[in-house]
């Protein structure tokens, strides 16, 4: 029976993380990480692969961002992975929008973030001034890689570091304390940390009851425009209003939820809010929607709430002729608190971002755990 020096369970951001982060703290440290897929396959690959800052919780969450976006663009150089683009336009479509992005330009005191009026954005990004926003939130901080292959690029570059070994296909049934078992073998640890994200009928699956951890469900869709076009960065709209942290405690925020619930019921009922970004060959990854529950969803998609997403792409991005050429379900646990970090003991924790910004938090989540972990 092999002893690791930590073992980590999980393959997705927050587990890669947790290796990235250990092997800086202690490089001579040996470490597993086990998967029971034969790749990552969870909320890590699934989604927009949009590491945002703006709209985020002032504080701890945004400091958690910002500090994830460095592990981002380090490991962008070292393994590899291409940067499609950067930055973010929140376009402002509705008036009632404006003054709570002027608020939250005074609130978050970013140097680098403008808010742009109409003929500065016509100027800065032509493409996205054609459906006439009243004005436009602009930060450059923002980074979009294409998690499909920044995930596999990153476990790549791991597993050729000496001390970090994978173990694929294996299911862990049970934690004995200092040692997992699989359906093959046993495995032994002095450090165990629980990276198991989105599955929640695994190991923790009491801890996420009694916690009232819950499987969000997410509409993902792939197009490919008819014409070509640089997007210039991430795009998201009004409706964001409604689904990030940092612009509810914002003066004039009410305000502006009337308006929306006013103009987009159905939208809001089924959780949508429009995030657009751009592939290498000019397609556009567009979503999502939002649905929630104590168990496994059901297989099933609802044609209706793709073409309630479609529909808001057009209105905002003004994109008319296009192909849809993917579907897919994203998934996320999602918790009463953003994070859920629960210390078993001294030597073993649980670790999971329970909401929808793993990829933008979740390396520097990551590297905290391991830090109060190791030492």
């Amino acid at each position: 029976m092999k002893n690791y020096d930590l073992v980590i369970v999980g393959t997705g951001v927050v587990g890669l993380g947790a290796a990235i982060a250990a092997k800086k703290l202690k490089p001579k440290i040996k470490i597993l990480l086990i998967d029971r897929h034969q790749q990552c396959t969870g909320a890590s690959i699934r989604n927009f692969g949009f590491i945002t800052i703006t709209g985020l919780e002032l504080g701890i969450m945004q400091k958690r961002a910002l500090r994830s976006k460095e592990i981002w663009l380090d490991m962008c150089k070292i393994a590899k992975i291409p940067i499609h683009h950067r930055g973010l336009y929140f376009l402002a479509h509705h008036l009632e929008t404006l003054p709570v992005l002027e608020n939250y330009l005074e609130a978050d005191q970013r140097s680098n973030l403008k808010l742009l009026s109409l003929s500065e954005l016509e100027k800065q990004n032509q493409f996205l001034s054609q459906t006439k926003p009243h004005a436009a939130l602009y930060s450059p901080d923002e980074l979009r890689i294409e998690p499909r292959i920044a995930i596999p690029k990153i476990t790549n570059y791991l597993s050729q570091i000496k001390g970090i070994d994978f173990l694929w296909n294996q299911d862990v049934i049970e934690d004995l304390g200092n040692a997992l078992r699989t359906p093959k073998k046993t495995i032994s640890y002095d450090k165990l940390f629980l990276a198991t994200g989105n599955h929640l009928q695994g190991l923790g699956r009491d801890l996420f009851l009694k916690h009232k951890v819950q499987n969000c469900r997410l509409h993902m869709l792939k197009i490919k425009p008819d014409q070509s076009f640089k997007l210039g960065g991430g795009v998201m709209s009004d409706l964001t209003l409604m689904r990030y942290p940092g612009y509810q405690n914002l003066d004039f925020i009410n305000a502006a939820h009337r308006m929306l619930k006013k103009n987009y019921k159905k939208e809001i009922q089924n959780g949508i809010h429009l995030i657009a970004v751009q592939c290498a060959d000019g397609s556009l990854i567009i979503g999502d929607s939002h649905h929630y529950t104590d168990h496994e969803h059901l297989p099933f998609e609802s044609e209706i709430i793709d073409q309630q997403i479609l529909s808001l792409m057009e209105k905002v991005l003004g994109i008319k002729n296009y192909t849809v050429t993917e579907r897919w379900i994203g998934h996320y646990p999602s918790g009463k608190d953003d994070y859920f970090q629960h210390f078993y003991d001294r030597d073993r924790v649980q670790a999971v971002v329970t909401t929808g910004i793993g990829m933008s938090t979740g390396f520097a989540f990551a590297e905290e755990t391991i830090e109060r972990l190791l030492n």
